[in-house]
């Protein structure tokens, strides 16, 4: 079996330069969530000058696209997944560059096998990780139909099977006052300010109440026009976080809720709240997946470190696209310490290490990917893993 992997790690060695550039060009020009319009283009073409079939702006998102080149006849359709937005201010400290090119890279080193597999690989560009959940606005246009398994890895500071993550949602809380001369007539107005304040206390409060695995953090967005005049408008944005979805948005959502009622109650304010972006699911461990990867990358020399499933970090809309379809959501280090976003993280997603890892993580995808194209076990095993942990049926 090891002569498929020989294959891919030849055509890596070939595409290495190619690979790389794309890499370094999408770090020096980061793209904010839903304007990656050259980092998709890039992504896009290069695809496209492999023979890949490219659609661009699926699901009514234009910076998104899906890639598809069939098999020798009809199989699976496993999907890589790309993510290339960048951070406000920090620009690829998440390392999106890296996650775009390790899974473009597979689809380069898997364009020439798939002559010899059955069924369909497919590329699907994903804009807006950070924030803006174009996972699940592409879900909901059906841009995944159809895919049996979704696969990506994400850079880190550790080789790990997977990324244990917290359900979040996001909500723009906007407070209407009434302006008046903070001097002349302050008994006239209405504070939204003080609302914005009075809410950031209510949180702090409710911190205490909450599981330990809950996280709360938020930004003011609009303090007010001037400070002589009793401030109109004020607005947050409001984070929260939890290491499963139902307590989230059961019992944390309506506390959180509560507080900005209530803070609205105080001041006399009018209260705003909207989603800011589509929440975010927790990640669906699947061990069959994650067992694969974990074989792939001690192929290419990696040490593995086992990851504790009740530690948690960030969030991610991957998680929405591994409740429905089984998904692998490995992790391989581009540093040896620094930490996703942070400046340090940014340096070393242009790093030798971080090269090594676009080239590495390419090979573990697409030596993941032909597992399931050739190993129907794996594939059955996969998706069993993914029923019994929801309770759903997914199709075989």
């Amino acid at each position: 079996m090891s002569e498929p992997y020989t294959r891919i790690d030849a055509e890596l060695e070939r595409e290495r330069d190619a690979l790389l550039e794309l890499s370094h060009r999408i770090h020096a020009h980061p793209e904010l969530r839903f304007e990656e319009v050259l980092a998709s283009t890039w992504l896009a073409e290069a695809l496209e000058a492999r023979g890949f079939a490219v659609e661009r702006g699926v699901g009514g998102l234009p910076t998104a696209f899906r890639a598809a080149l069939e098999g020798a006849s009809a199989g699976p359709t496993i999907a890589l997944v790309c993510e290339y937005d960048a951070l406000p201010g920090l620009g690829h400290a998440c390392g999106h560059n890296v996650i775009a090119t390790m899974s473009v890279g597979a689809a380069f080193a898997l364009g020439p096998l798939m002559r010899d597999f059955a069924g369909r690989l497919v590329v699907i560009g994903t804009p807006a990780e950070e924030g803006g959940g174009g996972k699940v606005m592409l879900l909901d246009a059906g841009v995944f139909d159809g895919v049996d398994a979704a696969l990506m890895i994400h850079p880190y500071h550790l080789n790990q099977a997977n990324m244990p993550t917290l359900a979040s949602f996001k909500w723009d809380v906007v407070y209407h006052g009434t302006p008046a001369h903070a001097a002349m007539a302050p008994h006239l107005g209405v504070n939204a300010l003080d609302a914005v304040r009075l809410a950031f206390a209510g949180i702090d409060a409710l911190r205490q109440q909450v599981r330990d695995d809950v996280r709360f953090h938020a930004i003011v967005t609009d303090g007010g026009a001037a400070a002589n005049i009793i401030p109109e408008r004020a607005a947050m944005l409001s984070v929260a976080r939890a290491a499963d979805a139902p307590y989230l948005f059961d019992d944390i959502a309506p506390r959180l809720r509560n507080v900005f009622e209530g803070a609205a109650l105080m001041t006399g304010a009018r209260l705003e709240v909207g989603d800011s972006s589509p929440p975010y699911l927790e990640m669906q461990v699947n061990d069959p997946l994650e067992a694969a990867f974990a074989r792939h990358v001690e192929r290419r020399g990696r040490p593995m470190t086992t990851y504790d499933p009740r530690a948690r970090t960030g969030s991610t809309d991957m998680g929405n696209v591994s409740r429905v379809i089984p998904s692998l959501h490995g992790m391989l280090a581009i540093d040896d310490v620094a930490m996703p976003h942070t400046a340090p993280f940014a340096v070393a997603a242009r790093s030798q290490q971080g090269d090594a890892t676009v080239i590495d993580g390419a090979s573990v995808l697409a030596g993941v990917a032909a597992d399931l194209f050739t190993d129907a076990d794996l594939l059955d095993a996969a998706r069993a893993a993914l029923n019994a942990a929801t309770g759903r049926r997914q199709p075989a």
